[in-house]
C-alpha cells in the first residue's frame, strides 16, 4: 500500500503533500487544484507503465512534451518536476523518486532513485539520461530474487493507479464517448471486447473502462461471457452495496440486469432503468474485482449520481473493499456537504485544496486534522463539538457541515 506521495512543481501544485488513508477525501473549491494533483497522479503512473518490457508501445524515453506541458506556469528551466513516493508491504518499505529536468536546448531528461532497505537505486545521476530504465537496472543487476520481486511488485502497483470521471450516461451505455478527427467531434466505435478476445487479446478493464465509463456495459458482457471468477466476484462486491441485486444477464446481445423484487420472479432491466448509484457503484465494483486490482482508484465528484441515504454504505464498501488480503486505496473529490460530514470521525483523511493566487497560483494542501487546533482556538469551532484521540481529531457532523457553509473550509 501507498503511504505518501509528494509533487513539486507539476502545473499549479508546487509543493505538495499527500498522506494516503484507504480513503482519503480531497475538497476545495473550483478551480483550485484537485484535479490536477489526481492527475499528477495518474501523469508519473502513466509513465512508469510505459517502460514496461510487455507494454505494446514500451516507451521508456521522456519526451519533451512531458515537461515543458506540466511544470507550474511561473516556473523556469531550473525547476524540476518531482513525484516522491512511499509504499509498504509485508513491513518492508520502499521509496521512489522520479525527476524530470530541463538541460541545454531545452532537452528534457529523468533521474530515479529508488531506496530499500536502506540500499539505494539510482538512474541518470551521473550522467543526463532520457529514458526511465531503473526497474530494468534493478532486474539486470540485484542478484537477490526475492528484492527483484517485491521491488517488481512496487513498480507494478506504481503502474496501477487509475483515475476516473464517471459520467452515469456513458456507464449505461446510453452515448458515446467522443473522439476527435481533423478538429471534428465524431463518435467512437464500440468495442467488441468478446471479438477482441478471441483474436487473444485480453482487456486490461482498469483501462479500457475508459475515463468517463464509456465501455463499462460492454465490459460487463466480455466478463459475463469470458471471466467467471471476476464476474463472481464482481456479483459479491455489489451485492454488498445493493443487496437486491441477484446478476447480468445477456439478452440477444444486451446487458440485462436483475433483481429480487421480493417475489419468486426476478425481473431484469435494461441499463437505462437502473439507478445512477447503482451503476456508479456497479463500476467501482467491476474494478475491485479484476484479478489484479488498482493499487489505487481516483474518483472525481464521487457524489454524483450517489443518493444521500447511500453515501455512508457506498463509503463503507470502499473502506472494506479487499482481495485477497490486499486493500484498494481510494482517492475521492467531492464538492457535497453530505460526502464531507461522512467524514467526521475521521478527518484526518480529508485534504482541503486552496488556490493561493497572490502566491503566483499555487495550489496549497492541507490536512483536515492539522487545520483543526488553531481552527477551534480561534473559535471558528465550539469545544464542545470536537474530540482529540490518538492526535485524531473528531468533529461532530453538523459542525464540519457548518465550516464548509461558511466558507472556513475553502480558505484553509
Amino acid at each position: 500500500m501507498f503511504k505518501n506521495f509528494k509533487i513539486s512543481n507539476f502545473r499549479t501544485h508546487l509543493n505538495t503533500e499527500l498522506k494516503l488513508q484507504d480513503l482519503t477525501l480531497i475538497i476545495g473549491s473550483n478551480n483550485s487544484g484537485k484535479s490536477n494533483l489526481l492527475a499528477a497522479l495518474s501523469f508519473f503512473s502513466k509513465l512508469v507503465s510505459n517502460a514496461f518490457p510487455e507494454n505494446e508501445k514500451n516507451k521508456k524515453y521522456i519526451k519533451n512534451s512531458y515537461y515543458f506541458a506540466n511544470r507550474h506556469s511561473l516556473s523556469n528551466n531550473n525547476n524540476s518536476i518531482i513525484f516522491y513516493c512511499e509504499w509498504f508491504k509485508d513491513n518492508i518499505n520502499v521509496t521512489y523518486q522520479l525527476e524530470l529536468y530541463c538541460y541545454e536546448d531545452e532537452k528534457v531528461g529523468c533521474r530515479e532513485r529508488l531506496i530499500f532497505n536502506n540500499k539505494t537505486y539510482e538512474n541518470g545521476f551521473d550522467k543526463q539520461v532520457g529514458d526511465l530504465m531503473l526497474r530494468t537496472l534493478i532486474q539486470q543487476q540485484e542478484q537477490d530474487k526475492k528484492v527483484v520481486e517485491l521491488i517488481d511488485d512496487f513498480f507494478r502497483s506504481l503502474a496501477f493507479l487509475y483515475y476516473y470521471n464517471f459520467q452515469t450516461s456513458l456507464l449505461k451505455g446510453q452515448s458515446f464517448a467522443i473522439q476527435y478527427i481533423n478538429g471534428e467531434p465524431k463518435p467512437a466505435d464500440k468495442r467488441d471486447f468478446l471479438k477482441e478476445f478471441k483474436e487473444g487479446k485480453q482487456p486490461n478493464i482498469a483501462s479500457e473502462i475508459g475515463k468517463e465509463g464509456a465501455n463499462f456495459q460492454e465490459l460487463i458482457k466480455y466478463v459475463k461471457e469470458e471471466e467467471s471468477e471476476t464476474y463472481n466476484k464482481f456479483l459479491g462486491f455489489l451485492k454488498r452495496f445493493e443487496d437486491s441485486f441477484v446478476g447480468i444477464h445477456i439478452d440477444r446481445g444486451q446487458v440485462k440486469w436483475q433483481f429480487d423484487m421480493g417475489n419468486s420472479n426476478f425481473p431484469y432491466f435494461n441499463a437505462d432503468k437502473v439507478s445512477d448509484g447503482l451503476i456508479k457503484a456497479a463500476a467501482v465494483a467491476l474494478l475491485c474485482a479484476m484479478k489484479r486490482p488498482p493499487s489505487i482508484i481516483m474518483i472525481e465528484e464521487v457524489e454524483n449520481g450517489i443518493n444521500q441515504r447511500n453515501l455512508a454504505k457506498f463509503l463503507d464498501w470502499l473502506i472494506n473493499t479487499t482481495h485477497n488480503g490486499i486493500k484498494t486505496q481510494f482517492i475521492l473529490t467531492s464538492h457535497s456537504p453530505s460526502v464531507i460530514r461522512e467524514f467526521a470521525d475521521k478527518i484526518d483523511c480529508i485534504y482541503n485544496v486552496h488556490l493561493k493566487k497572490k502566491k503566483g497560483y499555487v495550489s496549497e494542501v492541507t490536512n483536515l486534522n492539522e487545520a483543526i487546533k488553531p481552527l477551534v482556538r480561534f473559535g471558528s469551532i465550539k469545544e464542545e463539538e470536537v474530540t482529540e484521540k490518538n492526535g485524531i481529531y473528531h468533529i461532530s457532523p453538523s459542525a464540519l457541515t457548518e465550516l464548509f457553509y461558511n466558507g472556513v473550509l475553502a480558505e484553509l
